[in-house]
């Protein structure tokens, strides 16, 4: 049974926790996007008596109850239509069942970072950014347009910002870095030596490494000071990398939001000033 037709029958409910799961019913959507302390102050009960009823129906405390319970909203979760992310299509898929196919690939993505990814994670690694304002990217080819979009971000905000995605150059890059920088790799699922090689160079040198990755295991996860996982899975042999292409932007955009955010006011001077100049070059 569904946690949200769970929360429906109320019999075993003190009142309090009847109250709280009318509140759940009515209000799902917003329930998933608020903290503890948000859905504490907005009901007008403790933080321990949500806990307690969390705990009443199996889940450790209230963020495991707002995953399951954004995996129920989810429309085009995996349960509801049976799809190979790594070879989602068919000879015989009609343009609509292609559409449907794709849509659904890439909420799962989306659905599956939402749910597993460690937002205290990218926190560190935004402060550890913010701390030198220098940035080497160095990115997967397969993950260069991602790379590249966030290295644009990163300079509209004042970062000095290097980008590396050809695995060729990814050990010189890492011997020539300034030492008060921090590097970034990307490289969601794929294993690349030359990345190895780079993290072991740059931890050599003391420059921090912050890895953007799936859930994938090897060496450069173990040299990385500061790992933010992504929960999406694409198997080997795939068609392309739609869903992953998703995670990794959805991974960077959250970053680049904390970031903007740990010197919100700055940024917000310069997004003006810059507006500000465009209106008088028109």
């Amino acid at each position: 049974m569904k946690i949200i037709d769970r929360i429906k029958n109320r019999e075993a409910l003190t009142p309090t926790e009847s109250q709280i799961a009318e509140y759940i019913r009515a209000h799902t959507e917003d329930v998933i996007g608020m903290t503890l302390d948000e859905f504490a102050e907005r009901i007008y009960v403790s933080k321990s008596t949500i806990i307690r009823f969390c705990k009443k129906f199996g889940f450790h405390g209230h963020k495991e109850l707002c995953v399951e319970l954004a995996k129920e909203l989810n429309a085009f979760s995996s349960d509801k239509i049976d799809i190979d992310a790594s070879r989602p299509f068919a000879k015989e898929d009609s343009p609509e069942d292609t559409a449907r196919k794709m849509i659904s690939i890439q909420y799962k993505a989306i659905n599956d970072i939402y749910s597993g990814l460690s937002a205290e994670a990218l926190l560190q690694t935004a402060k550890e950014m913010q701390s030198t304002r220098s940035v080497t990217i160095y990115a997967l080819e397969e993950h260069y347009i991602a790379a590249y979009d966030f290295a644009v971000k990163l300079r509209g905000i004042g970062y000095q910002v290097n980008t590396c995605t050809m695995p060729g150059q990814y050990v010189r890059i890492a011997a020539a870095q300034p030492e008060n920088s921090t590097a970034l790799f990307i490289a969601y699922s794929s294993r690349e030596t030359s990345l190895v090689s780079s993290a072991r160079i740059l931890n050599g040198r003391n420059i921090p490494v912050c890895l953007i990755c799936g859930p994938m295991t090897g060496t450069l996860k173990k040299l990385a000071d500061i790992i933010s996982e992504g929960g999406f899975y694409e198997p080997q042999p795939r068609t392309n990398m739609f869903g992953t292409r998703t995670a990794v932007f959805l991974m960077l955009d959250i970053l680049y939001a904390i970031l903007f955010n740990l010197d919100y006011e700055r940024n917000q001077g310069i997004i003006k000033t810059v507006s500000e100049i465009q209106q008088a070059d028109r």
